[in-house]
């Protein structure tokens, strides 16, 4: 039986650098009191000579830790949001949702999460990167951004950082987000198990651009395949019009009608009880609190706290700056049934 090989030891990496261990431990955690330039050749001796991390040590480091510190949490991690104002995305209920998520998963791994403001007009971006290196952040969580394609200016060289959702256009960060194509196929699968036939997707243009126009190739993917029945297409709009609707409602007569989103809320709903129509309603993002419809549960708690253990991996692997291949975790959704789809 062949003998393991010998793992390699941090004091072996300090040897080939002329550094003392402490040192070296201190790199490759990424802590900032280490010069940058001697983070980066630690970290490029500890890949060439192969070191790997004793995951056995680490858990022990790590337990023996939280038996020091008891619920003291002094490790962080930033939330990191653009709108035009500080407390802007608080009004949307998924942010609200993904951040929950995530600061569960960040108290699980033994951080807290600090909220930071990268629009602030009285900071520079390059003051933010240094506030965040000086109280040791290095993992960055970026939530969707306040408009679609939005690019930003920021240094995440010293950082490891996962955006969630598609808005942010540059750099190009890994992301994570819900499985939304998926999800829109599995809401019509479901109401074809429920005897509908006459199924139509109802959505606005700026939310369906904001997941790649997932929405509507997730219907048109399902749509297309129907045998006997008219094939609907999708009313996808820019602002609600009640004449255009009205046409389009009144030549197709869904059955029942799948959205989500302003264009659902504000326009059709309100449209339908005026005429007294009854299609019955599916929503596809089941965020909204007080919502009965059956729907998808795009599971924005679990998205927000996959972001922050994508960021504790790279963290682990020293991953920082712009990755050269951005990677895309899906998360898929799950269906609720509610009381509006009999």
């Amino acid at each position: 039986m062949a003998s393991q090989s010998k793992r390699v030891l941090q004091s072996e990496i300090a040897t080939a650098l002329g550094l003392s261990q402490g040192t070296v431990s201190l790199a490759l955690n990424g802590d900032p009191r280490v010069a940058a330039k001697t983070r980066k050749a630690v970290q490029q001796k500890a890949a060439e000579i192969g070191y790997v991390p004793d995951p056995s040590l680490v858990a022990l480091a790590r337990y023996r830790s939280n038996r020091i510190k008891k619920k003291e949490i002094s490790a962080g991690l930033a939330w990191l949001t653009n709108f035009s104002t500080e407390e802007g995305w608080k009004q949307s209920q998924m942010l609200r949702l993904y951040r929950k998520g995530a600061e569960q998963r960040a108290a699980q791994l033994g951080f807290r999460l600090y909220d930071f403001w990268l629009a602030d007009p009285e900071m520079s971006s390059a003051r933010l990167r240094d506030i965040l290196l000086a109280r040791g952040i290095r993992g960055l969580i970026l939530p969707p951004q306040e408009s679609f394609g939005t690019k930003i200016e920021f240094d995440f060289s010293e950082f490891t950082a996962v955006t969630i959702g598609y808005t942010l256009e540059a750099p190009k960060l890994h992301r994570v987000g819900n499985n939304v194509f998926a999800s829109v196929q599995m809401a019509y699968r479901k109401l074809q198990d429920r005897s509908y036939r006459r199924i139509a997707l109802v959505v606005d243009e700026e939310v369906d651009c904001r997941v790649s126009r997932a929405f509507s190739a997730g219907y048109g993917s399902m749509s297309s395949n129907q045998q006997g029945v008219d094939t609907i297409p999708a009313f996808v709009c820019e602002g609600f019009d009640d004449k255009r609707f009205g046409k389009w409602y009144e030549r197709w007569l869904p059955e029942v009608i799948m959205g989500t989103g302003p264009t659902l809320e504000e326009g059709v709903r309100p449209w339908l009880k005026r005429r007294g129509e009854t299609p019955a309603i599916a929503e596809l993002n089941l965020s909204e609190e007080g919502v009965t419809d059956s729907g998808v549960d795009q599971q924005l708690e679990l998205i927000g706290k996959t972001a922050v253990s994508l960021v504790f991996s790279q963290i682990s692997h020293f991953e920082y700056g712009i990755p050269e291949t951005p990677l895309l975790t899906l998360v898929d959704g799950i269906w609720r049934d509610g009381e509006r789809v009999p």
